[in-house]
Formats: C-alpha cells, sequence, structure tokens
C-alpha cells in the first residue's frame, strides 16, 4: 500500500470515529462499538504518531487545543524552529472511545484493556491514564485509581494545564470515596487554581462540607472528566434542533446547523 492510500484508508476510519462518536452519543453503543472494532482492526502493525523531515514535523492530534499547546510549549523552550504539520489521529482516538464505551456498559476490564492498547500507541496523551482511572475506581480498585490520577502531574508538550486539572479533580473524587476528605478538598482546590470556575470542583467542595457535617455520602457512578452538554450548541451555547455532533478534545460535542453553516474550512478541520 503506498503513502497516499494508506492516509486515504486512515481518512476513512476517521470518518467512522466521528459516526461512532455520535453513535455513543445517541445511546446506541452497539452500533458504536461495530464500527470502532472495525476501525481498530485496521490499527497498523508498525504504528508512529511523529514524523519528520527536512520539511518540518507531522503529528498526530486529536484537536486544536492539543496541538495550539505544542506549538506553544516547543516555542517557549526554544526547542524547534522546524514547521509543525497537525495529522488527524485516527487509531489510539478508536482505541480510546472503545474503552470509554466499554466504561458505560461498565465492562471494566475490557475498557482497560483497550486503554492499555491505545496507551501504548500514543502512550503521550493523558486521556488513557485518566480513563484508566475512571474503570479502576468503579470497578473498586480505588488504590490503583488515586496512582494513576497522581501521574499526570507536569506539563510537557502534550500535557497542559487543562490535563493537570482533570486529574486532580480525579483525585479529588477517589479520596472522598477513600474517606480522606482533607486531602480531597486539597485536591479541587488546587484545580480550581488551574480553572477557577469549575462547576464541578466547586460542587465537590460543597459536598465535603456537606460530609463533614455529618451527611449521608453516596458514591459517585462515575468520575467525570468532562460532562458535554449534547443538547446545546458548543460554538454559541444555544439550544437547538438541527445539527451535528462532532469530537472535540476526545469528548462528543454538538454544533447547530446555523454555526456549522458559518464555520470556515480551516476551523472546521480543527474540530476531526
Amino acid at each position: 500500500m503506498t503513502s497516499d492510500q494508506t492516509k486515504d484508508f486512515e481518512s476513512a476510519d476517521a470518518q467512522k470515529i466521528d459516526l461512532a462518536v455520535e453513535a455513543i452519543a445517541n445511546g446506541e453503543l452497539e452500533k458504536a462499538e461495530a464500527l470502532l472494532l472495525n476501525i481498530i482492526e485496521n490499527t497498523p502493525a508498525k504504528y508512529s504518531n511523529f514524523e519528520e523531515n527536512d520539511e518540518g514535523i507531522s503529528i498526530k492530534f486529536w484537536d486544536q487545543t492539543a496541538f495550539i499547546h505544542y506549538v506553544t510549549w516547543q516555542k517557549q523552550q526554544g526547542l524547534t524552529n522546524k514547521n509543525i504539520q497537525w495529522i488527524n489521529n485516527v487509531y489510539p482516538r478508536a482505541h480510546y472511545y472503545m474503552g470509554y464505551l466499554c466504561v458505560k456498559k461498565k465492562e471494566f476490564d475490557r475498557a482497560i484493556e483497550f486503554l492499555d492498547k491505545g496507551l501504548n500507541l500514543e502512550p503521550t496523551n493523558p486521556i488513557f491514564i485518566c480513563e484508566k482511572a475512571q474503570a479502576s475506581v468503579l470497578s473498586g480498585r480505588k488504590e490503583e485509581a488515586l496512582a494513576l490520577y497522581q501521574q499526570v502531574n507536569e506539563i510537557s508538550p502534550y500535557v497542559g494545564a487543562f490535563d493537570i486539572a482533570v486529574a486532580l479533580r480525579g483525585q479529588g473524587f477517589v479520596l472522598i470515596e477513600m474517606g480522606n476528605l482533607d486531602k480531597a478538598e486539597n485536591a479541587f482546590k488546587s484545580s480550581l487554581e488551574i480553572e477557577p470556575d469549575n462547576e464541578v470542583a466547586l460542587n465537590e467542595l460543597q459536598y465535603i462540607a456537606h460530609l463533614r457535617q455529618g451527611g449521608t455520602q453516596a458514591f459517585a457512578e462515575t468520575v467525570p472528566l468532562k460532562t458535554p452538554n449534547l443538547s446545546n450548541c458548543v460554538v454559541c451555547g444555544k439550544e437547538f434542533d438541527d445539527g451535528i455532533v462532532v469530537s472535540f478534545n476526545g469528548m462528543p460535542v454538538s454544533v447547530c446547523k446555523m454555526c456549522e453553516n458559518k464555520l470556515s474550512k480551516k476551523w472546521w478541520e480543527f474540530w476531526k
């Protein structure tokens, strides 16, 4: 298979991921699983997220946020003067969504299996570690989950401040389940230093205060990394009836028809 044929094949699989994400958002888990397993079967035996030649560097990112963070970090460190090209990320994403889907189905060991394979394809991406932590805590392995969240603790070319805030919130949830309210409170407060208005962290601090006053504890069904609101457009924030679901930051989000029509090709490509 030629290089161009490989790219065409990967591009077709990328479109299937978008369909799978939409199916997950719509609760069509069997349809999503069939699509994702088909993509995973096409994972190259020798996979790399990074290519470098005389013309520059090509890296497979999930979204605009990760791409901009990488470029900014490299320039701040003075590590490269080469052009950096964003290539669509397909096969690690397919493994992640398969793990995410298995967590939703409470198939936690199976989820970890797919997430580990995805992490082997893309060892620098913290989203696999955080989703593994979710699977671990929901299956009762709290110490293991806490250790996983604690691994995401330093900004790097592939880890941004947002990722660290997510991991800190994850630690907070696990520590509440373990009964360590002081450390849980510290974790949520540390996350607020990065994202001061994060409602999840603010609500959990109120919950900790409730527990300290003798309130009852409820086991969380999930440790939310993000909670996408698929009934509202992520661009304009308004509710809508006609639109599409796409992947952004590794999660499904909605775009209304009006905003979709306004997006330029260059901007739209950032959502893929």
